[in-house]
Formats: structure tokens, sequence, C-alpha cells
């Protein structure tokens, strides 16, 4: 039986779980145990993918290292801070808790996974979040940060995520339970999909402008039957993450 957690709102549509909405504050850093983190990251893959792909975790000194070297040409790791605010207006700082786990092809790689693995970066080296934005603003507008050259897909299958959701329209983190999957749809406008499925179940991620980006996507989720699998295979881990972190509780727990 689902309960509500204390001064939480809860949303339940189609294998969607939503926790409170928060803005984004200047907090101490929650850590992420390493046995967790790898756990993490690989249930942003399907199972199928997992054993022999790349896994990246966050160093303190260094932001992300490889910790396996995988053979299929997936890599797949744990952000913890978000590239979905680059040109929104809202003043950006570096949030404490955001787990965003990913996974990403080859031309993900290539293109898509380096904003994350630069802000990390900056992060631990001590630029600023005003810095930061402005840096990554001239990547992406010099072409540093380009569109992927073909198709592609990145995989979100993790039970559960702590990032923006409407980058365009705040800084507000909602922590949830969103199993999907989003191919690319660099550069895409929301209007060209016509009215937003509402059922949640497909659109366009934005980073807070006009279009999506280069490094825009498409969500699909999966199945509601689908996300409660993910959810009870996963259940060891929630519960871990959280006991670690109020913001990483999901309102059935």
């Amino acid at each position: 039986m689902i309960r509500q957690l204390r001064n939480t709102a809860l949303t339940l549509v189609a294998g969607l779980l939503i926790l409170s909405t928060q803005a984004a504050t200047a907090q101490e850093f929650v850590d992420l145990p390493l046995e967790l983190e790898i756990e993490l990251a690989l249930s942003a893959l399907p199972a199928d993918l997992q054993e022999n792909a790349t896994i990246y975790v966050r160093d303190p000194a260094d932001g992300f290292v490889i910790h396996k070297q995988g053979t299929n040409g997936w890599a797949t790791f744990v952000a913890r801070t978000s590239a979905r605010f680059y040109q929104a207006d809202w003043e950006f700082e570096f949030p404490a808790d955001m787990i965003i786990p990913q996974a990403h092809d080859a031309q993900g790689q290539a293109q898509n996974m380096r904003p994350y693995m630069d802000l990390e970066k900056m992060r631990i080296k001590g630029v600023t979040p005003s810095e930061a934005k402005e840096i990554l603003r001239k990547r992406f507008a010099d072409g540093t940060y380009a569109a992927p050259t073909r198709g592609g897909v990145s995989y979100m299958l993790a039970p559960i995520h702590r990032a923006y959701m409407q980058p365009a329209q705040s800084n507000l983190i909602d922590t949830v339970s969103f199993p999907h999957h989003m191919p690319f749809a660099p550069n895409m406008p929301t209007e060209n999909l016509g009215q937003m499925d509402p059922h949640y179940r497909s659109g366009t991620l934005d980073h807070g402008g006009a279009d999506t980006g280069p490094h825009g996507y498409l969500y699909f989720m999966v199945q509601s039957d689908q996300a409660d699998t993910i959810r009870a295979k996963y259940a060891d881990l929630l519960l871990a993450l959280c006991d670690i972190h109020a913001n990483w509780c999901l309102p059935t727990q």
C-alpha cells in the first residue's frame, strides 16, 4: 500500500512516481557510496547490456573516471549535476543531491555525455555556478558540444532520478521513478510534436530555450508493469538510497 510521505506530493500516472518538488539550493554535497553508485549506474541500462558496459564513477578529486572498461560500446554513470539548465535565465546553483543515472551509446559518449563530465570537473575545481553556466552556453554556441551525427538512444531505466523536470520554467527539482529511454531529438521545438501525450509517455526534453538544443531527446516511458518490475528488482537499492537522504525516498517508502 502506498502511504504518502509527510510534506510530499504523490502523483501516480502510468508508472510514474513523483516526490515533492523543491528549488535547487546550495547545500552540502551528498555522497553516494561506491557500491550503490555502481548499481544505480548499471540500472540505467537494459539487463542484457549491463555486464559488458563501461562504468564511470565520481572521483572527488578528478570528476568522473572509468571504474570498469566495457566491451559492448555502452557507458553508464550517475550524473550529479544536470546540464539541462544552460539556456534558462534563473540563477543556477550546484545541487547537493541530484542523482541522474544515464547510459549512452558511442554517439552519446562522443557528444551528449561531455557537458556532464565537464560540469563535474568544474564543480570540483571550484568554478562558480554562474561561471559554469556561461562556459556551457559558450561551448554549446560555438559547437564544442555538437549534436549527434546519427540516430541513437540514451537509456534512463533506473528506478529513481532526482533532477530538473522543467528547466525552461524554473530550477525546481523532482525525485521521480520514471524508467524511460530517449532517442536523440536535437534542436526540436516542442510544438513539432503536437499535443503532449496526456499519459506522459512521450515528449521532448528541453534545455530551457526555444528548442531542445543540440543534445535534446524524445522520451518514452516503459509500460507501467515494466516500471513496477524495475522498482521491485531494485527494491534494496531504493531502500539503501532512502536511508542515506530523505530526498532519495520514493512515495512508496
